[in-house]
């Protein structure tokens, strides 16, 4: 069953379609939860956040097509809105230790394993909100500008300048800590390979 039957047949409150759909998209949501807010049990709380959203609301999605947009930018909304109401950050510290206290390995948990080493994460992490989230979003979910634009509301071109800044910042912060390896061309060929040619 395709995607669209799938997103049909949750407007219709199929149970079935909506599991379906959860399990196809909840490590990647996990992940890009993760990556924009920065703490663990945060991105756990907008996942669940997101499908309860996703649930109530899925009537007002017009286009089955459309979907995917549809569901990153009810998690990048939803992320925004835990980011201010959070009052301070959780020291690493102390998210280790509440990974730790879990049992066994779940879906973040792997996730997280996965990640580029700790300086890129750390680099990533020091952006603001607005920025953090364009990286993550056209580096780690492939997206393009078009996409982004449509998932935060904003126009090609503010992505882009987000994306120009984010580059510059991120180069800095890595060359500064020893990480800087490589050299970043803007607008060529090297941008369509997705990687972060900002090491």
């Amino acid at each position: 069953m395709d995607e669209k039957e799938l997103v049909q047949r949750l407007k219709g409150g199929d149970k079935a379609a909506f599991d379906a759909l959860y399990e196809k998209y909840k490590n990647i949501l996990l992940r890009m939860a993760y990556l924009i807010s920065g703490q663990i049990f945060d991105a756990e709380d907008v996942v669940q956040e997101t499908f309860v959203k996703c649930f109530l609301h899925i009537g007002e999605l017009k286009k089955e097509e459309g979907f995917r947009s549809w569901l990153f930018q009810i998690l990048y909304h939803t992320a925004y809105r835990h980011q201010k109401k959070r009052g301070r950050e959780i020291p690493d510290e102390q998210i280790a230790i509440r990974a730790d206290a879990t049992d066994g390995m779940t879906s973040l948990d792997r996730i997280i394993k996965t990640e580029n080493e700790k300086q890129v994460h750390d680099a990533v992490q020091s952006l603001d909100f607005k920025h953090r989230a364009v990286v993550v979003l056209y580096y780690y979910n492939e997206m393009t500008a078009k996409e982004i634009a449509r998932t935060l509301g904003c126009t090609e071109g503010t992505v882009k300048s987000r994306l120009f800044a984010a580059r510059k910042k991120l180069r800095g912060k890595l060359m500064m800590n020893g990480e800087g390896g490589g050299s970043y061309e803007e607008g060529g060929k090297q941008e369509e390979n997705r990687r972060l040619y900002f090491l």
